[in-house]
């Protein structure tokens, strides 16, 4: 195991069972077995260790979510997809959940709040493209009061994933939140979120070149076991510095990476960088 990913994955251990603020960096680096220079190596600080925490579960839900509602052909069947995905991220990352739910730190860290307030845009524009598709013949105003419906149903039931030794069946949870979801959808006629809110959603920074460049120079000090992937992503940095390569040569390039673990976000951010381009 790479030495980051193993930091990354005792620390959130030790995180789900003491919490954050009690848990020192001396406690993460005697439960990976390595030095206080390896861990500063890799992390500034635990604050910096709880971005990368973030980033690597938020990314990499959000890639697979924005797959799966993009390759899914029957309509009936968005809003069961995009819950076994989300839902099933948490069962299967129970140190995650734990840690997401129970700990206060998310909320009075000013750039961790505003960087999972992003994170949680683009969760509700995955879902309001799920309320356009699988409920169209709800009326368009009650849109939005569906995207806050299905977050909500969401959110609540991830926190039967934290109790320990509860046995949860995801897929009747699914079905269950899809069922409740349709009656409401259904039914319900006064509307409480105005389409001011899309505005938020949609509100999203755009990626620069340069940031995109730095984002895969990261990747790359950090990819020793795959050729393809290390040579697509050279050719597709050096494309970024000067455009050469035809549009079909950079989709190849995205499919070669994109299902690396650590290459997943950035496939799809450089995927949204080119449709900008166009």
């Amino acid at each position: 195991m790479v030495k980051k990913q193993l930091i990354m994955e005792k620390s959130l251990e030790l995180f789900a069972e003491n919490g954050f603020e009690a848990t020192s960096v001396q406690q993460i680096t005697e439960r990976c077995g390595i030095s206080k220079g390896a861990f500063y190596l890799y992390f500034k600080s635990k604050d910096e260790l709880i971005y990368s925490l973030i980033d690597q579960f938020m990314t990499g839900i959000l890639t697979d979510l924005e797959q799966a509602v993009s390759e899914t052909q029957s309509r009936e069947e968005l809003l069961y997809n995009f819950l076994n995905i989300a839902l099933g991220e948490f069962q299967k990352q129970a140190n995650f959940a734990k840690f997401f739910i129970t700990e206060q730190v998310l909320s009075y860290n000013k750039d961790l709040f505003e960087r999972m307030q992003n994170y949680m845009a683009m969760f509700n524009r995955i879902i309001y493209s799920i309320v356009e598709r699988q409920f169209a013949q709800t009326p368009s105003k009650m849109y939005l009061d569906l995207v806050f419906t299905i977050n909500g149903l969401v959110k609540s039931y991830s926190e039967l994933f934290i109790i320990d030794d509860y046995k949860l069946n995801l897929n009747l949870l699914c079905r269950s939140i899809v069922e409740k979801v349709t009656i409401i959808a259904e039914k319900a006629t006064i509307q409480i979120v105005t389409p001011e809110y899309l505005s938020y959603i949609n509100k999203v920074p755009k990626l620069t070149k340069e940031q995109l460049i730095e984002l895969i120079n990261t990747i790359q000090a950090e990819i020793l076991d795959d050729a393809l992937v290390e040579e697509s992503l050279q050719l597709l940095k050096e494309d970024l510095h000067e455009p050469t390569l035809s549009r079909v040569v950079l989709e190849g390039l995205l499919k070669n990476i994109k299902e690396h673990e650590h290459c997943k976000w950035c496939a799809y951010l450089y995927q949204k960088f080119l449709q900008n381009e166009n």
